[in-house]
């Protein structure tokens, strides 16, 4: 095992291609326009798709009947399905919340509100809307949530795919999609997008996502997971978060610990060891954790 440092590592400068942001004003959906997604039978106004305080279920028969702010938020407030889907999955951009812990859940809205948890990457969306929604929840309503969410499995939907080129990519809201024009050199990048880019749009739980990582990154993470030790204390933990879990949201942690935007009780634990990742590094465990966390 490498040696704990006991000194705060160097900052590492949050890159570009981890947190994809363009919110150029969208052009309004009709509202005769009536949608839906591949294998559904429900149908949706185009127009909801713009509303954050509402989330359509598109797959009702795929989880248990959930609190009401699930699908449904006060005006001007998230519904936790237009992030996060009603069976908790999520899309890039977020995390997957099915499977985690009551506790866990209530302690990291604890941070949000405290501002313990905050994103490498200054002025980072998700993760000021996040801060926003943990000061409106009233706490008897996020154990509702937290409980709801907790006891649905984790399916990953997530495929990692080692690659020495990358598609070409520009950012569409708060994800990439493909771009005109021929692959890129990976350059130490994870490249994570929507198989179907309709699929972030129409908020689809059922939809499936590619993360692109550099040749021997899950070979590389299983060896440095290995080194650190990271399964001694994560064996149970992994079990409800980590394998098959988003590797860019994973690096975004990292690198959020390692450079004390979260401070959070959790994260103070996780110090030592993300002091000692490179960037690289954290790219090689996010992969291996991605692609499912085999030893």
């Amino acid at each position: 095992m490498h040696l704990i440092l006991l000194a705060a590592a160097a900052a590492i400068a949050p890159p570009a291609w981890l947190y994809p942001q363009n919110m150029a004003p969208e052009t309004p959906a009709n509202v005769a326009t009536t949608i839906t997604v591949p294998g559904s039978r429900v149908t949706a106004d185009a127009a909801v798709l713009h509303d954050r305080a509402k989330a359509v279920n598109w797959f009702p028969n795929d989880q248990p009947p959930p609190p009401a702010r699930v699908l449904k938020a006060p005006a001007g407030q998230f519904a936790c399905a237009y992030c996060h889907m009603p069976n908790g999955v999520g899309h890039p951009q977020n995390i997957s919340i099915s499977g985690l812990p009551v506790d866990y859940v209530v302690a990291q809205f604890a941070a949000f509100r405290s501002g313990q948890r905050k994103a490498a990457q200054a002025g980072y969306i998700p993760n000021g809307s996040m801060t926003r929604v943990a000061g409106q929840v009233p706490d008897a309503e996020l154990l509702d949530l937290a409980r709801y969410y907790s006891r649905l499995p984790y399916r990953s939907l997530i495929r990692v795919r080692e690659a020495a080129l990358a598609p070409k990519v520009t950012a569409s809201g708060l994800v990439w999609v493909r771009a005109p024009g021929p692959a890129e050199p990976i350059a130490g990048r994870i490249v994570e997008l929507m198989d179907d880019p309709d699929d972030s749009i129409r908020h689809n739980p059922r939809g499936r996502t590619t993360a692109f990582v550099p040749p021997g990154s899950i070979a590389r993470g299983r060896r440095i997971a290995a080194d650190l030790g990271c399964m001694a204390c994560h064996t149970q933990m992994l079990g409800g978060w980590g394998p098959g879990r988003s590797p860019s949201y994973i690096v975004r942690q990292l690198l959020a610990i390692r450079n004390r935007a979260r401070t959070d009780p959790g994260a103070e634990t996780m110090q030592p060891i993300a002091d000692q990742l490179s960037l690289d590094d954290m790219v090689a465990v996010a992969a291996w954790m991605g692609a499912g966390a085999k030893p």
